[in-house]
């Protein structure tokens, strides 16, 4: 058994001195620093991220400039002036028969008689009313065979207009000749017509 002397416990009672010394000025720090981090955090708060403000641009067409420049536009009025001389010349040519047999009406009708009159008569009205018919059907098949027609091409116009937005990082974009926006500064607005005709592979000076 070892004997420890007075030495010795003096020793490491002063040893357990230190120790307990350090602890508590390592501890007394610790808490010194975590006060004095609270204190900066309410003095001067961290930044709080906000989310930065969008910006947009503006820009305008006139759409009714660029479909009269477009190859498949152009054609698509050729055939609507083919499809109305043709149904015009068939309207033209009921009328014809229509005046005809009108006149030849006219100049027997006091010889006719009276139940070869009264067909004649009938024969004449309903002519005049297949023809008044025809007229109003025509128009309605031409709008509607322009329509069809078109709708493509616009179709293509409108992919365009998104393309040359996209490109010049234009938001919005407002259609000057439809009538909904009569007035717009032009400064404030970048003008899209030349950049979409570019986007459809269109050659303004040479139309």
């Amino acid at each position: 058994m070892k004997v420890f002397s007075i030495s010795d416990i003096a020793k490491a009672f002063c040893l357990t001195c230190i120790w307990v010394c350090a602890f508590s000025a390592q501890a007394q720090t610790q808490d010194t620093l975590q006060v004095d981090t609270l204190n900066a955090q309410k003095v001067n708060p961290a930044p709080v991220s906000r989310p930065k403000p969008m910006s947009f641009r503006m820009g305008s067409i006139r759409s009714n400039a660029i479909l009269r420049q477009m190859p498949q536009y152009k054609a698509i009025q050729n055939n609507m002036i083919a499809l109305r001389e043709q149904y015009e010349a068939e309207a033209k040519k009921s009328e014809k028969d229509f005046q005809r047999k009108f006149e030849e009406f006219m100049q027997g009708q006091k010889d006719f008689p009276k139940t070869i009159l009264e067909k004649r008569q009938n024969e004449l009205e309903s002519m005049l009313e297949t023809n008044a018919a025809f007229r109003i059907k025509v128009q309605a098949l031409l709008a509607e065979a322009e329509k069809s027609m078109i709708a493509d091409v616009k179709a293509e116009l409108a992919d365009a207009i998104e393309i040359a937005a996209q490109e010049r990082g234009v938001s919005i974009v407002f259609d000057l000749d439809n009538g909904s926006v009569p007035y717009v500064v032009g400064g404030l607005t970048i003008d899209l017509t030349p950049h979409v005709l570019k986007v459809l592979g269109i050659d303004p000076s040479n139309n």
